[in-house]
């Protein structure tokens, strides 16, 4: 859910000290009447128009001592399993996690092109084909 503009949160606080009902000025603005009103509460609470969306969100699991704790696992085995590493942390973590993890913090991991089938691939012959 956005929040209401602060041109219309503006507006919905002249209405009121003209006078205007709450209903009022819901039905003016579009906005139901919880909204509107709650406007008007967080104004009179903070005494300001400014919408707190930088509280809005998912929290990062990231924090800081969580990087620092990373990077220490990491020089002290870097050859550890992502496994390994989400285990060590404060709390488990999946390897999916830790694998985003590692790749913000530019760890990258190289895949072999040496790594072969042992065994000879398996497939079906066609029926009368020879050998």
């Amino acid at each position: 859910m956005r929040a209401i503009p602060i041109p219309i949160r503006k507006r919905i606080l002249e209405l009121y000290e003209r006078g205007k009902s709450t209903r009022e000025i819901a039905q003016f603005s579009g906005f139901c009447v919880a909204a509107v009103r709650r406007v008007r509460q967080q104004f009179r609470e903070r005494r300001t128009v400014e919408p707190r969306t930088h509280l809005c969100g998912r929290k990062a699991l990231l924090t800081p001592e969580r990087k620092q704790r990373l990077r220490q696992l990491l020089a002290e085995q870097p050859d550890a399993t992502l496994a390994e590493l989400g285990g060590r942390l404060d709390r488990p973590f999946r390897t999916s996690t830790v694998d985003l993890w590692l790749r913000r913090l530019g760890w990258k991991f190289k895949k072999t092109s040496g790594r072969r089938r042992t065994t000879a691939s398996r497939r079906r012959r066609k029926k009368g084909a020879r050998v």
